[in-house]
């Protein structure tokens, strides 16, 4: 019985060494799909503007377009950098800014790709907290076009253009960021070409021309249809022409497509999803039903506090309909909550922080 033990023990223990040792030959790279949620593993073993190659342990290559990256992990990174991202998901931008800069500084491994993803997730950040706080969009813009400048070939690339565009486009900079958006129309990827031309839609909304930003819009949403690569710009599209229809006072039409957005729009379009509630809360107010327009605007509280832009502006419109509702309490909360996490924000400046 002993003897009969030993033999199993020993054999057991050859198999798992030979399956910890065929574990450390193959790196382990995570690709996460935008459109199915779907987590590839194997090694990256090209990336470029347009896509990451990834090889599986099997030796099948798959090629996946930027435009349908929802997120990259490398093969031995840093626990601290899993941490570092979930902060900045749910919003805590000076936290994750923290970490992964302190990740980058203590990082000793030899990956090259890891370290320069490092460098766009850190523009990256301040790229966001620069919406919500212009004083730091000029850093933002250096910081990103520092990235772009050494790093043409990678997969953040476009990425890193259009929100460095979105900062041009806050500073009231317009020829700045449709310079950078008509690069991005440019590119070979159709994804982010649609998504560019939602951005250039905003863009001329901003600047007044709804009929240009709605001719802009309704491109983005014919061409998309019945691409998976391009849903999330399909929903921008859609969410624009709602924008656009508000402006013409067309707003229970813009309600209509709103809530389309909000019926079809996948969990993971988080930011598109914010803006689609706050607009709606928008539309409500317009049509001087308060009660509905707070309501809409408590969804993006709830459920979306990790997109920064979208949170403070409907923080603010909390903090003015929960007196005249009954509730000074909670407009104070509000109000509170505003001005201590997003003080340097346009939103804050209006409700006296």
């Amino acid at each position: 019985m002993d003897k009969v033990f030993y033999v199993f023990k020993t054999t057991l223990s050859a198999t798992l060494l030979v399956a910890v040792a065929a574990q450390s030959v193959f790196a382990v790279d995570i690709v996460t799909r935008r459109s199915d949620n779907t987590q590839l593993r194997g090694e990256i073993i090209r990336v470029s503007q347009n896509e990451i190659v990834l090889k599986r342990t099997n030796g099948e290559e798959i090629s996946i377009s930027v435009a349908n990256l929802k997120d990259v992990r490398f093969d031995k990174e840093p626990l601290a950098l899993s941490a570092a991202r979930s902060n900045e998901r749910s919003g805590s931008l000076d936290t994750a800014l923290t970490r992964f800069k302190e990740v980058q500084s203590s990082y000793t491994g030899g990956d090259k790709g890891l370290k320069t993803d490092l460098e766009y997730l850190i523009a990256r950040v301040v790229g966001k907290q620069a919406l919500t706080d212009p004083t730091k969009a000029d850093a933002a813009k250096e910081s990103l076009e520092k990235f772009r400048t050494a790093n043409k070939d990678n997969f953040r690339y476009l990425e890193a253009t259009l929100l460095q565009a979105s900062i041009h486009a806050l500073k009231g900079e317009t020829d700045a960021g449709k310079a950078l958006l008509a690069e991005v129309q440019a590119s070979a990827v159709k994804g982010f070409q649609l998504q560019a031309g939602v951005d250039l839609g905003r863009l001329l909304l901003v600047a007044g021309d709804a009929a240009g930003a709605l001719s802009s819009f309704d491109d983005v949403i014919q061409k998309s249809q019945g691409d998976v690569s391009a849903t999330g710009a399909m929903y921008d599209g859609l969410l624009g022409r709602a924008m656009c229809l508000k402006q013409q006072n067309s707003v229970d039409d813009s309600i209509k497509t709103l809530d389309e957005v909000i019926d079809k729009a996948p969990p993971t379009e988080t930011r598109t999803l914010a803006e689609a509630w706050v607009r709606k809360g928008d539309c409500f107010r317009q049509k001087n039903q308060e009660k509905a327009a707070l309501m809409a605007y408590l969804h993006v509280d709830v459920l979306y506090p990790g997109e920064p832009a979208q949170h403070a502006e409907a923080l603010l419109r909390l903090s003015q309909l929960w007196g005249p509702g009954g509730h000074q309490n909670r407009a104070v909360d509000a109000s509170t909550r505003l001005t201590e996490r997003y003080p340097n924000s346009q939103w804050a400046k209006q409700s006296g922080g």
